[in-house]
């Protein structure tokens, strides 16, 4: 695969790419990115610089946008700053991706992040038929470290500091606890591992195109690793594209047991990354919308909690297009049986659909009542 950073070629003179947007816009998927960048925003923006570590530019933030307008969203933040500093072209982004979300009002959360992820605070339970067609619960949470650009306004030596500061914090996880595993770096795991983490659906590898021209994939493999608890419920991507993406799975329905591990190792990151830096805020955070992370799509919390959940006589009986119109209302979100663009079989993966202006715990519910509501729906035919 192809992990270098490529220009489209007008944004590489710094030049409006007229026909490839004039090309988009009349196409039925057209990126976010190709709608909100008009030709009269790019000639106020295009010399502007992000006054953040990256110096990112308007250029740098919609090349995927441009080279693949198939992309939903097309653009790329390269520091904390692009979103302020390039405002009038995010800002528009990240509401038309979060519908009903104003960063003019911005978010009034409460609470600090720990509150917010604090898993006795969710108020609905699992049906006892839902918890029975639950297949396995996974829930993530996208986090980017304060003192570091994002990683694709980052270098390779900004990548491998990220690298080498999470190996000494995941060295402070105590033997005893259930958190404690290992990190394998992809530079220096061995062909043995490298395959187990394969076989076992760990291992990010890169090489996506979308991803390439957001300059997520620069240095590859350097910096790069997965750190992988021992009872493999607790998974950390470093660098795949965030810094940081944080995941706790197992198999079956305890939904609140999984949201409890993440919270915890959230908690103990944070710990580990203050002890090793004297750093206080650590995690990169925006008054408005919480959470940053590269991609528009992510901030707020960069959270998905999905359930696996066994509905086949409602698959046949109405569709998966119909159950995602029915997640969708309930503001969750359905997709294949094997995730994003996967096929239908017997089971889909329901998942939250909002991400931002509300605490990570109710972003579970959300998918909490989804499930329910999927699985009276299925008991009744």
């Amino acid at each position: 695969p192809d992990y270098d950073f490529q220009f489209e070629a007008s944004l590489a003179k710094n030049e409006y790419p007229s026909a490839k947007m004039d090309a988009a816009r009349g196409r039925e998927h057209t990126s976010l990115a190709a709608q909100v960048c008009t030709e009269a925003l790019w000639d106020k923006l295009k010399d502007k610089k992000s006054s953040g570590p990256a110096h990112w530019t308007l250029a740098r933030a919609i090349n995927t946008g441009v080279m693949y307008p198939e992309s939903f969203v097309g653009c790329h933040a390269g520091d904390r700053e692009s979103y302020d500093d390039f405002a009038e072209f995010f800002y528009p982004v990240i509401e038309a991706y979060h519908k009903g979300f104003s960063m003019e009002k911005g978010s009034d959360l409460q609470g600090t992040p720990s509150e917010r992820m604090d898993p006795e605070r969710i108020r609905v339970e699992l049906s006892d038929s839902a918890q029975s067609k639950i297949i396995s619960t996974r829930i993530r949470v996208a986090r980017n470290l304060s003192m570091f650009p994002l990683n694709p306004g980052g270098t390779r030596e900004s990548r491998e500091a990220i690298a080498d500061l999470m190996e000494q914090v995941y060295a402070t996880i105590p033997d005893g606890s259930d958190l404690k595993g290992t990190l394998y770096r992809h530079t220096t795991m061995t062909d043995e591992e490298r395959q187990q983490l394969i076989d076992d659906h760990f291992l990010f590898r890169g090489g996506d195109r979308m991803q390439a021209a957001s300059g997520y994939h620069e240095h590859w493999p350097h910096g790069r690793g997965v750190y992988l608890s021992r009872d493999k419920q607790f998974v950390n991507w470093v660098n795949e594209g965030d810094h940081l993406r944080i995941i706790s799975m197992e198999q079956g329905g305890d939904v609140k047991g999984v949201f409890s591990r993440l919270s915890r190792a959230a908690a103990a990151i944070e710990a580990g990354v203050q002890q090793a830096t004297g750093e206080t805020d650590v995690f990169m955070l925006h008054p408005k919308f919480g959470a940053v992370t590269c991609c528009p799509s992510n901030i707020g919390t960069g959270m998905r909690g999905s359930v696996h959940i066994l509905v086949p006589k409602l698959i046949e009986a109405i569709g998966f297009e119909e159950i995602d119109a029915l997640c969708r209302a309930r503001n969750g979100q359905a997709r294949g049986s094997s995730g994003e663009h996967s096929a239908v079989v017997d089971r889909i993966d329901v998942s939250n659909w909002r991400r931002i202006g509300l605490p990570e715990y109710e972003l579970v519910e959300d998918m909490i009542n989804c499930a329910n509501y999927l699985a009276e729906r299925e008991d009744a035919l």
